[in-house]
């Protein structure tokens, strides 16, 4: 019985026939409008809810520097390549990275002062043979991060370089270009035959000397990660993080669902050779098309 109401009506929303007027309920001049509302609503009123209070900040917090490091090492592994070994340096150095992109509020990896990524790895003490660099910003989870760099081959070539033996990670949220962000910062590595050598020395001496313990936190002042000390801005920074992904989503579900009754629309008047004066399908594909893929885009992160 279920299945019976349900395809009667997908039927009577989407398929042209005598009973919605030979043309898909969900095309018809009252749906348009609603969905358009609908379409408006989601993506008017968050906004300007996020600018109304800036103190609900939309940071992810499902990215990790764990995480990453163990991600990334997988997929090395899947090419018999070594692990890499988190280096407090370079994460000194990733760190140094993000703290000047929010300072001078910038997204590359040339600073606009001409500052290049080596000479923050350099003014950390490392000194490579190799060295690459890795960014994202504006992800929700490690995963996301990874693949996205993985499924790039600029981005992907520099995680499964042989010749890195470190890497670096810094995690860092702030305001990049008026948007609240979440920013990682990713620096490779191998040392110089001398510098290997030094470390070797320096790591052999460690062992029979008193244990100092190093700070290497990638979270650097202004910029310092979300922490609960205070609990309702926390969960309300959830809450926005949710309604964000629930606007997105419900976009994308109506943006589809025109698309898919102006296809099965436009198949059916080029079949019966139907001639109407509302419709001019091709255009609505058309738009519904690139409205999808602007509402596709809104929100995904972003390498470099």
């Amino acid at each position: 019985m279920f299945f019976k109401k349900l395809s009667q009506a997908l039927v009577y929303y989407f398929y042209p026939h005598e009973g919605n007027n030979f043309k898909a309920k969900i095309l018809h001049h009252q749906y348009l409008f609603g969905f358009i509302v609908l379409l408006s609503f989601y993506q008017i009123l968050f906004p300007l809810y996020k600018r109304s209070h800036p103190e609900i900040l939309g940071f992810a917090k499902d990215i990790t520097i764990d995480r990453i490091l163990v991600l990334v090492n997988e997929e090395r592994g899947k090419e018999n390549l070594s692990p890499l070994t988190l280096n407090p340096e370079l994460t000194i150095a990733a760190a140094k990275k993000g703290t000047d992109m929010f300072g001078k509020n910038y997204w590359a990896h040339i600073s606009p002062t001409g500052t290049t990524p080596w000479q923050f790895i350099t003014d950390s003490g490392y000194q490579y043979a190799y060295a690459g660099e890795n960014l994202a910003k504006s992800f929700n989870t490690s995963e996301e991060v990874v693949n996205a760099w993985i499924n790039s081959p600029t981005h992907r070539a520099n995680i499964m370089k042989k010749e890195y033996t470190d890497i670096g990670l810094a995690i860092m949220n702030g305001s990049l270009n008026g948007e609240e962000t979440t920013l990682v910062v990713q620096e490779f590595g191998a040392r110089t035959s001398t510098a290997q050598a030094n470390s070797k020395l320096v790591s052999a001496k460690a062992k029979i000397s008193p244990t100092v313990a190093v700070d290497i936190n990638p979270f650097l002042a202004g910029n310092s990660p979300l922490t609960n000390d205070n609990p309702d801005k926390l969960s309300a920074g959830s809450l926005l993080n949710s309604v964000s992904k629930m606007q997105k989503t419900i976009s994308l579900i109506v943006a589809e669902m025109m698309l898919v009754a102006l296809f099965i629309d436009s198949i059916y008047i080029w079949k019966h050779q139907i001639l109407r004066v509302s419709g001019h399908n091709f255009a609505h594909l058309v738009f519904f098309a690139a409205l999808l893929i602007a509402m596709g885009a809104t929100g995904i992160g972003v390498i470099l």
